[in-house]
């Protein structure tokens, strides 16, 4: 098999408890990149309440990286401030350009820092393995197990030599990518973005172990519809400047003021035109837009497997409390470590394909969200500094 019909070759899933069998993963190619993006000093935006543009960010640099292989794909998975991607040695040119722009669009436009590092899989010590989850016709979903991309992270983060070279040229192609949604508040309270570690010592224990936080979700906050970050009545499309801010500098990067105050109100014009349709329930050759919010729910990324259990969960407060009651119990028994952020509401950044059609959402809390998340996970590893940490 050619290496870069890898992912052409991985046999789809439709049902996420199939994701917890190790048979269905596949491991990446020696010769394939992880290519990892995220926003440095993250912690100091969002203490400044720039959370949103943060998850903007990440969305778009996955805009960026699918328009530039196409009309191949790459398995990728969202994590927040940034994204991670797999990709195959004859794409690696065309995506270290299109990343080039997402640094250049997030440093000129947003004045934040997006790191961009690459590394070889020849390079890991510890496998990615990879299976695809068709969770919906328009959502397809990557899963990774094996340590490498934890690995690859690391890496990059220790290393300059893995980053990008700066003068590579900038070449970014963001079509698609949408970022115009309020915040959807929780319909049960709380919203919370989760990151679960598994700390036992074999790849099949942490599947099972995967598999048993899983049960607990459905257990102690309901099934998908219950515990579903969105919910159709909080999803409303906003009109203000600032959160309309990121899109519209993706679609007019190195343009005058006047084209960037243009787009802004074209944008506020076909969501006001969105807001009716959905109102009246409209049919067109766009979509049926009495089902848009439905199929956004739907088509959303709330929970995935990328070396650690990553959801956006919504729960009561009595829900939530025994739920990280049971995590601390996990923890203080040594197989996991964790971290969570809580809040009221959830994040929306949205990658559209064909207009009401065929789209898909990458979703987070706010306030912090995952990036918040992997802190507190990060200070159990330190404190505990177990040698049977698996990563």
């Amino acid at each position: 098999m050619k290496t870069d019909n890898f992912e052409k070759s991985l046999k789809e899933v439709c049902s996420l408890q199939e994701t917890f069998a190790p048979e269905i993963y596949h491991v990446l190619p020696n010769d394939w990149w992880v290519v990892v993006t995220d926003v440095k000093d993250s912690t100091k935006a969002i203490e400044a309440g720039r959370y949103r543009d943060i998850n903007a960010i990440g969305g778009s640099s996955i805009a960026a990286v699918l328009n530039a292989v196409k009309p191949q794909k790459v398995p990728y998975v969202f994590g927040g401030d940034g994204a991670t991607f797999c990709i195959p040695p004859d794409l690696i040119e065309p995506v270290k350009q299109a990343l080039k722009g997402c640094q250049d669009l997030s440093e000129q436009t947003l004045q934040l820092k997006l790191r961009v590092g690459l590394v070889p899989v020849s390079g890991l010590s510890r496998p990615v393995t990879v299976c695809k989850y068709r969770a919906t016709p328009s959502l397809t979903q990557y899963f990774f197990m094996g340590g490498g991309l934890e690995e690859a992270d690391g890496l990059i983060k220790a290393h300059d030599t893995y980053s990008l070279p700066p003068d590579t040229l900038s070449n970014a192609d963001f079509s698609g990518f949408e970022c115009r949604w309020n915040e959807v508040p929780s319909s049960r309270g709380l919203t919370l973005s989760l990151l679960v570690k598994s700390r036992l010592a074999s790849q099949a224990e942490s599947y099972a172990l995967y598999q048993l936080v899983n049960d607990k979700v459905f257990e102690l906050l309901g099934g998908v519809h219950d515990h579903h970050p969105l919910n159709t009545q909080g999803l409303n499309l906003s009109m203000k400047a600032n959160k309309l801010a990121v899109e519209v500098a993706t679609k007019t990067q190195n343009q005058s003021a006047w084209r960037v105050w243009r787009m802004r109100q074209m944008i506020r014009f076909q969501n006001l035109i969105g807001k009716v349709w959905m109102r009246f329930k409209i049919k067109n050759q766009f979509g049926d837009w009495g089902c848009y919010k439905t199929d956004m729910v739907t088509n959303s990324d709330y929970l995935k497997l990328d070396d650690t259990f990553r959801a956006v969960l919504s729960g009561s407060p009595e829900q939530v409390n025994d739920f990280l009651a049971w995590l601390e119990c996990a923890y203080q028994q040594g197989q996991i470590y964790y971290g969570v952020n809580s809040t009221k509401a959830a994040l929306i950044t949205c990658l559209i394909a064909k207009t009401g059609i065929e789209h898909v959402h990458f979703v987070d809390s706010s306030e912090g969200g995952y990036a918040m998340a992997a802190k507190q996970l990060k200070r159990q590893v330190a404190a505990k500094n177990s040698p049977s940490l698996l990563v």
